[in-house]
């Protein structure tokens, strides 16, 4: 395995409450990404290449100690075309975390600039590889639930492989 194989991800990771709401879901719409990564919010995907990250993780910790932790309640579900999520409620401290730190890093628009450069923060539960079987998927209901998001995990591994990924760095929001 080369460097360059890796890819690197900057996320919110929520605490056991949230975690067991989402995995049970996630086992059964998504098992490959549960084996990968736990149940998260993402705030920068792809981040840097591996061999930047002790750099990048050195902007990061400014970032974050200029970042008041902030709540986050989930609350109900929408979808893209093959993927299911959980929803924030407001997702404006996470949309205001990723544009200090894609201010940073312009160069890692978010999911390659596929969709743009904004961020739709979600926390998937389900991939599908067929409408039917998306709108088929029977998701539990969940009263809103919140948690305090107080630091960012800098994760890596290797795209598309169902290997987990590992934790490179976890940073303090609020220094």
């Amino acid at each position: 395995m080369q460097d360059q194989d890796l890819t690197t991800v900057v996320m919110l990771i929520p605490p056991h409450e949230v975690q067991a709401l989402a995995v049970p879901i996630l086992r059964k719409y998504a098992p490959d990404t549960l084996t990968r990564v736990p149940a998260h919010l993402t705030v920068l995907y792809p981040f840097v290449a591996f061999e930047q990250l002790d750099t990048a993780c050195a902007v990061l910790r400014t970032i974050c100690a200029h970042t008041a932790p902030f709540d986050v309640t989930m609350s109900g579900y929408d979808s893209f075309p093959g993927v299911a999520f959980m929803t924030p409620l407001d997702p404006s401290p996470i949309e205001s975390l990723f544009q200090r730190i894609f201010a940073q890093f312009p160069e890692c628009p978010p999911y390659d600039g596929a969709f743009g450069n904004d961020l739709h923060p979600h926390m998937t539960v389900g991939e599908f590889h067929s409408e039917a079987k998306q709108r088929g998927a029977l998701l539990p209901y969940y009263a809103p639930i919140t948690f305090r998001a107080e630091k960012v995990h800098i994760m890596f591994g290797i795209e598309g492989r169902p290997l987990p990924w590992i934790t490179y760095d976890v940073i303090p929001l609020g220094g």
